[in-house]
């Protein structure tokens, strides 16, 4: 009887140490599905909308114009000519965030 115990236990031991390294494995293919969905762009800003709070971006692989929503804070920070950087979801408009890579007012 003891016997049959002891082998149960150390079985519900085995696999609860079985069972966490499974959960480990989905918590990695979740964090890098999130970072596949992420799309970063490149380009010159074309157009900035205050009122819709909009900015329209030049992609450099591309060469076509995108436009993404962007907070307010934003629209006050990047000018028509500045070279950014935005951070978005894949197939979304809503940009993540923007960083100002190169402004045409510093060049000069």
């Amino acid at each position: 009887m003891k016997k049959t115990i002891a082998v149960t236990v150390a079985l519900l031991f085995l696999l609860g140490l079985n069972s966490s390294a499974f959960a480990q494995g989905k918590k990695h293919k979740a964090i890098k599905a999130t970072q596949e969905s992420v799309e970063i762009i490149r380009g010159k800003v074309v157009s900035v909308d205050q009122a819709n709070k909009q900015i329209v971006v030049k992609d450099n692989k591309t060469q076509a114009d995108r436009s993404f929503a962007v907070s307010e804070k934003v629209i006050a920070a990047v000018k028509v000519g500045d070279e950014v950087k935005v951070k978005v979801k894949a197939g979304s408009a809503n940009a993540e965030s923007v960083k100002i890579v190169k402004s045409e007012a510093k060049k000069k």
